[in-house]
């Protein structure tokens, strides 16, 4: 009866354990500011998504000249925007130098250094997941391993709407295909008609003020906010502010 009994407490919390499904909407920082040995943290989402397993996004906060050491686990993999102040990223015994908007997606089981190099606040954002498919390790080994992209390294391209950025669209370890592109889009712009595809995809505003259609609903982003969309959900985005609106589009499969 006993080992009736434990089987059923681990069943029971293995349940609980399981993270909910994530929904299709425009999330918020958290007010709620957890602080932390170089900063603080703010969370932004936590669940479960059509391809990750675990698809956690929080704001990190690194004050002046404080640093992180970063031991990613073998069952992860991180990805960082930097959205405010200068930043040092030290691996593999090489450093550099990042300005703001630059991007580093960390593969399993990589160490990393980062350091506030300002007199100012440093804030990144930080998604950490797992794929609910097997890690193919080589996989991510033969598209280069763990990888950052400065920003004065995506060239601007106008186009009739605004105009864009591309950063890299590459597989990883966990994803078969991770894309990243930064678009502008003028006053009373769409980024296109309404539309669904496989991949899921987070939007990052990064300026201005923008409508996202979400299935049949609409909801307001302002700069600062995260939208979440699942996989075949119908969207688009529409620039409803008085001046271009800009954000990061971040796509996986």
């Amino acid at each position: 009866m006993k080992y009736v009994v434990i089987i059923f407490l681990l069943f029971t919390i293995s349940l609980f354990a399981q993270l909910a499904p994530l929904p299709s909407q425009v999330f918020q920082v958290s007010l709620n500011i957890s602080k932390t040995r170089y900063g603080s943290k703010s969370a932004i989402f936590k669940g479960e998504g059509d391809v990750l397993k675990i698809q956690e996004m929080s704001l990190l906060r690194i004050q002046r000249h404080k640093k992180i050491t970063l031991l990613v686990a073998a069952d992860r993999e991180h990805f960082y925007v930097l959205k405010k102040g200068a930043l040092r990223i030290k691996m593999a015994g090489k450093e550099w130098d990042l300005s703001e908007g630059s991007m580093l997606t960390v593969l399993p089981a990589e160490r990393i250094i980062f350091k506030n190099t300002s007199n100012g606040l440093v804030e990144m954002y930080e998604m950490r997941y797992l794929s609910k498919a097997p890690i193919n390790s080589e996989r991510g080994a033969l598209a280069g391993g763990t990888f950052l992209v400065p920003w004065e390294s995506a060239v601007f391209k106008a186009t009739a709407k605004g105009g864009g950025r591309q950063f890299f669209d590459r597989p990883t370890a966990m994803l078969n295909r991770f894309d990243i592109h930064v678009t502008t889009l003028n006053v009373g712009q769409q980024s296109h008609d309404p539309h669904t595809h496989i991949n899921e995809e987070i939007i990052l505003m990064i300026e201005g003020l923008a409508e996202e259609r979400i299935g049949d609903l609409r909801e307001r982003a302002k700069a600062g906010d995260v939208i979440r969309l699942g996989s075949k959900v119908l969207h688009n985005i529409t620039n409803v502010g008085d001046k271009p609106c800009m954000y990061y589009a971040i796509q996986w499969n």
